[in-house]
């Protein structure tokens, strides 16, 4: 049995629940600032949804027949992925503007890490129309719900 989108989506979940650890942090930190641990356990509440989503969307395709990944390509996505998910740590963050910042930083480059897989994935346009592709199209569009609306916070 070969890898399928089921575990990238299971990557996904693990990198969320990296995030979310890093979130917890930045609010139980040395700075006794209440806005943002204020900020922070609303993070974490949008990282509780996204990996909920990430389960009914594992729940959802489980039933599925999907193309199988091929092991050169979902090597190369895994070794990404565990590079990124290795690299997340919070920066020293003294008040909401850098928290803010740093956070959305972080979601856009899962973002960019999200496309970034979904590429390798593709090897010739008919990629572009399989089962795969759309769901991971699907979890790009969901990662940039949050990214909009942490950029409206930002501004």
């Amino acid at each position: 049995m070969g890898y399928t989108v089921i575990d990238v989506i299971n990557k996904a979940i693990n990198i969320a629940i990296r995030k979310k650890t890093v979130y917890e942090s930045v609010g139980q930190g040395e700075l006794d600032i209440p806005s943002i641990q204020i900020m922070s356990k609303v993070l974490v509440k949008q990282i509780d949804r996204t990996i909920k989503y990430y389960e009914e969307l594992k729940d959802e395709v489980s039933e599925a027949k999907f193309e199988e990944i091929n092991f050169y390509i979902y090597d190369k996505m895994s070794f990404l992925i565990d590079e990124f998910n290795k690299n997340i740590y919070a920066t020293e963050i003294n008040n909401n503007k850098e928290y803010l910042k740093f956070s959305l930083d972080l979601e856009k480059n899962s973002k960019a890490l999200l496309i970034d897989v979904q590429g390798r994935f593709v090897k010739n346009t008919t990629d572009i129309h399989t089962k795969t592709y759309k769901i991971l199209s699907d979890m790009i569009n969901n990662k940039d719900k949050l990214i909009t609306t942490l950029e409206t916070i930002v501004k």
